[in-house]
């Protein structure tokens, strides 16, 4: 559904987008506002920062495919996601802040979001954006909306031509907030009377936010994500395995459950005599990470706050839970794996299930809001159909201070 812009004649298309620079998979979730169907992109976290010349050997391929994913801000260019990795040695970028590469990943997935909803980059285009960032950086989410919007003015260059748009809005939000939001607007909780927290266990670090009745009071983050365990692991075998290879991660996860065949396969050795030492290694290491893994999470959280009732998402999360579980059951904390959130039946979630919760959430909060300041009567229709989004209480628009209808910091 098109509409008239509020700065001039022309016919605008209406993006929304909501963005996660996740360490281990970029996501985003994207729709034609208002009316369509949100669909979910994931990137390879991968990005290599190349010269022209390598753009200019990428633009003389035969097709553009969904995995030749390239950026030119300025003079500046950027090859991100499978390609990064495979012809450029990209990395992930894991010491790295997230702010520092978010330029060139938000402008790819904005891209890729433009081809998946079939808009071209020539077409006028209204973009709505919203992304997630640890606490540590959300304080950077201003300038960094700032840079976007003079780079898409100018035009970000494309495998398939420069990309011009009007951004709208820019709205920074704390991973795990799009948790929060969900489940504040479960009824039966009592959200609004009671201290929950909220643990983001990402591959790159831990999030934790504590909501005190209804009111955001604490937010920190620390880098104990799922790399701490595989670069502790790595370094306490010392038997030849790299941080790098994409199949470790996988590997140490089907190892906690008891299946050491990955973890064999990566073995460097070549007598199988060898090869079975490296397993009986891992089976001893693994545990021993995992406890010290989850003893310095939770000294983490316990210096933070006191709550009534913790919320725990992320995909590292789902490789501690017995440890978490055991825990906050031992101490009386209730605990509420991803808000109790159940993804909409027919979002296809690209295969990667709960981890598109947190994105998720903060998508439903960011349609809320667009619908709140543009005054669009959703009339209670659903996001993704056949799936019933509840409408806003007055509590959870309450923080949404606007002036003429739009957000005073956010909206340009």
């Amino acid at each position: 559904m098109n509409r008239k812009s509020n700065s001039d004649s022309k016919e605008y298309t209406k993006v929304a987008l909501t963005l996660d620079l996740g360490a281990s998979t970029a996501k985003a979730l994207a729709q034609v506002y208002p009316d369509g169907v949100p669909i979910v992109i994931p990137m390879e976290p991968e990005i290599a920062d190349v010269g022209y010349g390598s753009i200019e050997f990428l633009s003389s391929q035969s097709s553009v495919q969904d995995n030749t994913v390239w950026i030119g801000i300025g003079e500046e260019y950027y090859v991100l996601g499978a390609l990064s990795k495979s012809m450029f040695a990209g990395s992930s970028a894991i010491k790295d802040l997230k702010y520092k590469y978010a330029m060139p990943k938000i402008a790819a997935l904005m891209w890729l979001a433009c081809r998946r909803l079939g808009l071209g980059v020539k077409d006028d285009l209204e973009i709505y954006l919203q992304i997630l960032l640890p606490p540590g950086e959300i304080a950077d989410a201003n300038h960094l909306g700032r840079q976007l919007l003079q780079a898409f003015k100018m035009g970000v260059k494309t495998p398939t031509g420069k990309f011009k748009c009007k951004i709208r809005s820019f709205n920074g939000a704390l991973e795990g907030s799009g948790i929060l939001a969900y489940r504040s607007r479960n009824v039966n909780v009592n959200y609004f009377q009671k201290n929950i927290g909220m643990l983001m266990l990402g591959y790159r670090n831990a999030s934790f936010t504590l909501s005190m009745k209804g009111n955001s009071s604490k937010a920190e983050s620390t880098d104990l994500g799922m790399n701490w365990i595989v670069s502790q692991f790595v370094e306490r075998t010392a038997v030849g395995l790299s941080k790098e290879d994409s199949r470790l991660i996988r590997a140490i996860v089907e190892a906690g459950e008891g299946d050491f065949d990955s973890l064999r396969r990566l073995s460097r050795k070549n007598k199988q005599q060898d090869i079975n030492l490296d397993v009986e290694l891992f089976r001893k290491i693994l545990p021993l990470v995992c406890e010290e893994y989850t003893r310095a999470l939770l000294r983490w959280v316990k210096g933070i706050a006191v709550m009534d009732e913790v919320l725990i998402c992320g995909g590292t999360a789902t490789f501690v839970r017995h440890e978490l579980t055991q825990h906050f059951e031992s101490v009386g904390i209730p605990i509420c794996w991803n808000g109790g959130m159940e993804l909409p039946k027919y979002l296809d979630t690209m295969g990667l299930g709960d981890r598109v919760s947190d994105v998720w959430g903060c998508h439903i909060s960011h349609i809320k809001m667009l619908d709140f300041n543009l005054k669009y009567d959703r009339q209670d229709k659903p996001l993704v159909p056949d799936y019933y989004v509840q409408p806003p209480s007055p509590s959870s628009v309450a923080y949404m201070r606007t002036k003429n209808g739009y957000l005073t910091s956010n909206f340009f």
